[in-house]
């Protein structure tokens, strides 16, 4: 047995092993180990994953997938029942891990419901609201959101992603936008630059 980059032809035995894990119930995990994954996004997606194959069968996977700006997920982490408790998800996990500096990434999150496992591999639990991006794109539509989730937000090394600036109102809004927020809108002809040479969105709040 051996790891490797996942290929378009490994799809649907990845979607087998990540459904059958994901339609498992039991008293610790009333919903579900995981979540399912359809064939669009495991075709879309498959670069992002690393699989563990005996000959042509496909028997644990694990994904990378980049977020946002240094920020990237650890998903999709699933090993067959024939090959567990043999190290086989750890070598899953450091070996993304390992991909995760070349991708530029320096903050790697995971949400997941096997808190003490993850956190033998160097994971710390943090606010799930520092990962905004991940709320709403994800969570929005799983069935868990907001009625059933039992997941942590974890990062390795407990590093925090950065933070998002969004501006209050778009550099080109009109005027009256400005106003109605109490903003002084500037004469972008003419107006003051910041330091990296850029005419700022707004000016200061009137007096």
């Amino acid at each position: 047995m051996r790891l490797r980059k996942a290929r378009n032809t490994d799809v649907p035995q990845i979607r087998a092993l990540i459904n059958e894990m994901a339609a498992r119930t039991d008293q610790d995990h009333q919903h579900g180990h995981m979540l399912p994954r359809s064939l669009t996004e495991l075709y879309e997606h498959i670069r992002d994953y690393t699989v563990l194959i005996d000959g042509d069968r496909v028997l644990g996977c694990c994904a990378l997938q980049s977020q946002w700006d240094g920020l990237a997920e650890l998903k999709a982490l699933a090993v067959a029942d024939e090959v567990q408790n043999r190290g086989w998800g750890r070598n899953l996990v450091e070996t993304v891990l390992a991909g995760a500096e070349e991708l530029g990434v320096d903050c790697v999150y995971t949400l997941t419901n096997k808190m003490e496992f993850f956190e033998r591999l160097g994971f710390a639990p943090i606010n799930m609201r520092e990962l905004p991006q991940r709320v709403w794109t994800e969570c929005t539509n799983c069935p868990k959101f907001m009625v059933a989730c039992d997941e942590v937000a974890m990062t390795y090394k407990g590093r925090r992603p950065k933070q998002t600036f969004i501006p209050i109102v778009g550099v080109n809004a009109p005027a009256a936008a400005h106003l109605a927020l109490g903003l002084t809108p500037r004469n972008h002809a003419s107006g003051p630059m910041n330091t990296d040479g850029h005419q700022p969105p707004f000016g200061p709040p009137k007096s």
